[in-house]
């Protein structure tokens, strides 16, 4: 029996391979699953299902030394641990690209994240790196990928998880929330290497957020945090128009039932657009090109500026109902003729062991 090994880092990650290895799985292959000690990610994985994800290592902060020391450490214990195997899959793992290439087995990469500087260490020491088709060859190759490597699925990541995703009022009322009652808020991913020139840390996001809920009155604001000491940098907010979320939610109904979503990373805002939720990237920089993508289909609002930022959410909150029926619709006639991603990968990685 083959042996694919899929390094899990992120919670994106975790729903995309996930889906990855169900396709895998339903073809008779043995699963090896890995991640790291990450706040973000642990909650996550008891829901896997189709083995049991080992953690090994763990995440290095913010800063370049620890992350660079983390994925050093990892690196050997990983070694020691995963054994013997055909094929590693991940979206960017330093750490199982590095392995797979020491030991001469094929690795493949599926990111939508060229940008990110995991790339020029786990892209050219990649068999083939998958990605959606809005996402050119030439970004790809600026990380040292020959082009003939490239293989573009025809779908945004997301896509493999939210095709068979169904909500459920429930979710929101549980936390305390009324559905279409609240505006959902997503900090940037202040502790990314990509990110670290942008001029938006956490102080900023949290100006942001306190003038935000003393404005809209209409909604709750609610943060999703991404990290323990965000939630906690909150914790003396005397506001009870805002609520803060300290855990990894499981349930993606807490999305699609915000009245809008307000966000300052990637995937969400994908997952939140091809819902058809009101979607607001407050993203520093430029955007990633998928978000890229569905600022073109006018199904997310990129504000590019920090400029009167809380008057400008303001405005487009008082909107967003109207909103919401145009974008239903389009979202859902874009996410059903987008193909699976994981079904790609799945046949990407079955055809290279076999």
């Amino acid at each position: 029996m083959k042996r694919v090994w899929l390094d899990i880092l992120t919670p994106k990650q975790f729903w995309f391979f996930r889906s990855v290895a169900g396709f895998l799985h339903d073809k008779g292959v043995e699963l090896l699953a890995t991640s790291r000690n990450y706040e973000q990610v642990l909650p996550l994985l008891d829901n896997f299902g189709y083995c049991g994800v080992m953690v090994v290592g763990e995440f290095g902060g913010a800063g370049l030394r620890g992350k660079l020391l983390k994925s050093v450490e990892r690196t050997a214990e990983l070694l020691k641990v995963v054994g013997d195997f055909d094929c590693a899959v991940s979206s960017g793992s330093p750490e199982a690209a590095r392995i797979a290439y020491g030991i001469n087995v094929p690795h493949i990469l599926a990111s939508d994240t060229p940008h990110s500087p995991v790339n020029k260490l786990t892209a050219p020491l990649s068999s083939n790196v998958l990605t959606p088709w809005v996402i050119s060859k030439r970004e790809w190759a600026a990380n040292g990928v020959a082009p003939s490597k490239i293989i573009h699925y025809r779908g945004l990541d997301p896509a493999a998880w939210l095709k068979n995703f169904k909500p459920e009022t429930d979710v929101p009322r549980r936390m305390g929330l009324e559905p279409g009652g609240y505006v959902l808020v997503r900090s940037p991913e202040y502790k990314a290497s990509y990110l670290r020139i942008s001029g938006w840390g956490l102080d900023d996001f949290y100006r942001f957020v306190v003038r935000l809920s003393e404005r809209l009155r209409r909604y709750r604001v609610v943060v999703l945090a991404r990290y323990s000491d965000e939630a906690m940098l909150f914790a003396d907010v005397k506001d009870g128009n805002l609520t803060v979320i300290d855990k990894p939610v499981t349930d993606l109904s807490i999305l699609y039932y915000s009245a809008m979503f307000v966000g300052g990373g990637g995937t969400m805002t994908q997952e939140a657009a091809l819902m058809g939720v009101p979607t607001v990237s407050i993203y520093p920089g430029r955007l990633p090109t998928a978000v890229r993508y569905l600022v073109g289909k006018k199904l997310v609002k990129h504000l590019k500026t920090r400029e009167n930022l809380v008057d400008r959410v303001v405005v487009l909150a008082d909107r967003c109902e109207k909103v919401r029926e145009l974008h239903a619709s389009k979202a859902a006639r874009l996410l059903n003729a987008m193909e699976n991603p994981a079904k790609r990968v799945a046949e990407t990685v079955l055809k290279t062991i076999s």
